[in-house]
């Protein structure tokens, strides 16, 4: 027994399991999943232009998602919201997962959610293009390919917009770089396309870097860095480290890292355990936030421990340990869902905004749900003043798949 207490006392780490022997790293597949649960975009295993069987397939996963995971992952999230902390002090940012086009009342559809994004800073993914030199109207695009007008910029509540994501190219370089442009010329921070940046944020130096699975338009091999890592290949190809060492040099830089991440398994529930994995190799690499969309549905956060031997890695916690030694704590919000959208489903009309407290790392979290409409106009709105029975539905399923303490 004393050789034993003499042996904690040395290493706090010994009661530790190998993070390759417990979860997310060791879990039990999900079995009986239908067909289209299967179909995964992101792997690019598919082109839905030409393979029409598996096309039909996605749209059926769109409609009906995909609810169910691994036991492990289900009993992870479990355990892992009552231990998420509310927002706190520090430099707050507010973010938004995916703008998308939304068809009508372009200048005015998140007038009605301004209000929400009262902190320090407020970053959005913008998913759509927004060129004045190519046409708006779907038939026009292509499949899967969007291009909104510059007015639609005028009324987001947002100070920096993430550019790369799988609709950069939609129409091509040009309307990328009209897109860039018209976003700079009206006071917003351009993330993602050529650079990243840093941000004197609340008198804190706040890197933001962001990154996409990939790009719709295959065929085109555009002339700008857009960052993109193929994060849902499966098969052992993935090379992350030229990202983790830019996650790397940026926390030599700066007081706090974010980390932008377009990825995930569309109209999944939960983050999948294999982002769960890159996640904490972001984490480790120096990343404070990781903020994630593209599945278009909600999935629950965590909240990760850095160098804190008290919380041993496995199901229940996210926890890891650095080179540096240093103590901080870091938080995963793998997919925020939409922020506007003509998507049918009520899943994917209701999305979160999110706020995230530095100081200069993680302090607490918020979350507050909202809701495209289609009244006289689209228009995005707090959920909570919704008097549709789905959406009241889907706001109840949210509470308890996300939690209820960390919800503004």
């Amino acid at each position: 027994m004393l050789a034993l207490m003499l042996l904690f006392a040395c290493d706090p780490y010994a009661h530790w399991s190998e993070p390759a022997e417990v979860y997310p790293a060791v879990f039990t597949p999900q079995a009986d999943v239908a067909a289209y649960e299967q179909v995964r975009w992101e792997t690019e295993d598919w082109d839905p232009q030409t393979d029409l069987a598996m096309a039909a397939q996605y749209l059926l996963k769109a409609q009906n998602h995909r609810p169910g995971a691994p036991v492990e992952t289900v009993q992870h999230f479990e355990q892992m919201r009552p231990s998420l902390p509310p927002v706190g002090a520090g430099t707050r940012i507010g973010f938004a997962g995916d703008v998308m086009w939304v068809g009508e009342n372009w200048d005015h559809f998140l007038d009605p959610v301004a209000h929400l994004f009262d902190g320090d800073l407020a970053v959005a993914n913008l998913e759509t293009p927004t060129s004045p030199l190519h046409s708006t109207d779907l038939p026009d695009l292509g499949l899967y390919a969007f291009n909104a007008p510059p007015e639609m910029l005028d009324g987001l509540p947002f100070d920096v917009l993430q550019l790369n994501n799988n609709h950069s190219l939609d129409v091509e370089d040009a309307g990328l770089e009209a897109t860039v442009d018209e976003a700079v010329a009206r006071g917003f921070d351009a993330l993602g396309v050529d650079s990243h940046i840093v941000k004197e944020v609340d008198g804190r130096r706040v890197a933001l870097l962001s990154y996409t699975w990939g790009l719709n338009r295959r065929d085109i091999q555009s002339e700008h860095e857009l960052f993109v890592v193929p994060f849902g290949h499966l098969d052992g190809s993935l090379d992350l480290e030229p990202m983790l060492a830019d996650v790397a040099a940026a926390r030599d830089d700066a007081d706090s890292v974010v980390v932008l991440v377009h990825w995930g398994f569309e109209y999944e529930y939960y983050a999948d355990p294999h982002f769960m994995l890159i996640a904490r190799d972001i984490v480790g690499a120096g990343a404070d936030v990781v903020v994630g969309q593209g599945p278009h549905v909600v999935q629950p956060p965590e909240i990760c421990h850095v160098n804190k031997p008290e919380f041993a890695p496995g199901i229940g916690t996210c926890s890891l340990r650095t080179a540096d030694e240093l103590p901080r704590t870091a938080a995963v919000l793998y997919s925020l869902g939409n922020f506007g959208t003509i998507m049918p489903t009520i899943q994917a009309k209701v999305g979160i905004a999110a706020d995230v407290t530095l100081d200069p790392d993680v302090t607490g979290l918020g979350w507050t749900p909202v809701v495209t409409v289609e009244q006289e106009t689209l228009s995005v709105r707090p959920a909570v003043d919704s008097v549709d029975p789905a959406v009241a539905a889907e706001l109840e399923r949210l509470q308890a798949h996300l939690g209820a303490g960390w919800r503004r």
